[in-house]
């Protein structure tokens, strides 16, 4: 690959880069960005030939990046992601999003709260994902209309919000019986409208209000 022209050493100076029409995305250099958040949001940018190319290995934040890229379907999947911690909204609304992203390594996000929601072409695998420091999994597939993966293998462990995670997925319909989530503090609507045809056991709209009414004890009347 031919070097890069341009090497922006801050944020301000990548979106100058990307106003530019002239400039193609494989002649920008990234190495130096940490912060990539809503950098296309709602973009009406076609073309994204030559962001595979972008090095992301210092990027942190990636959260919104592509929400409401409504023409965004390139292949990211090489990126490297390992040091990313919130990827939030990261295809929220990227209505033709459906492109691999199974081999990244997202084992330090800790933010995947509407990730997919409302990406409506995606159904792709993301069985090897580690996500075990995900915190925040909120409306992750709220939405998402056609994503019908096997994700059972996930560990959980400190996911803290699970509300809305499934809302409206039609076509999902995976056993999810053995999610283990010790540390979950909200799961309210979490498969509500989906097409799951079989609840996980767990899942109980009681254990919420419980919650809720615990919380209040603890923080409104200590003893």
């Amino acid at each position: 690959m031919a070097q890069a022209k341009h090497s922006p050493g801050s944020r301000y100076y990548l979106e100058r880069l990307l106003r530019d029409p002239s400039i193609s995305l494989d002649d920008i250099d990234t190495s130096k960005i940490t912060d990539m958040s809503r950098l296309f949001q709602d973009s009406k940018r076609k073309d994204f030939t030559g962001i595979e190319s972008w090095d992301t290995s210092n990027v942190t934040d990636m959260s919104y990046m592509f929400a409401g890229a409504k023409f965004f379907n390139h292949n990211i999947e090489s990126w490297n992601v390992e040091n990313v911690e919130y990827m939030s909204g990261m295809f929220h609304d990227a209505s033709e999003f459906n492109s691999p992203l199974n081999s990244w390594n997202v084992s330090n996000v800790k933010f995947m709260f509407n990730m997919f929601l409302g990406a409506t072409k995606f159904n792709q695998p993301l069985n090897s994902w580690n996500v075990e420091n995900v915190i925040a999994a909120g409306s992750m597939f709220y939405n998402a209309l056609s994503f019908n993966q096997d994700i059972s293998n996930w560990n959980l462990e400190k996911l803290k919000n699970a509300r809305d995670m499934f809302h409206n997925a039609k076509s999902f319909n995976q056993d999810l019986e053995s999610w283990n989530m010790p540390s979950l503090k909200t799961m309210d609507r979490m498969f509500l409208k989906s097409g799951m045809q079989k609840i996980p056991s767990w899942y109980k709209e009681e254990w919420q209000k419980e919650q809720e009414i615990k919380y209040i004890n603890k923080h409104f009347y200590p003893k």
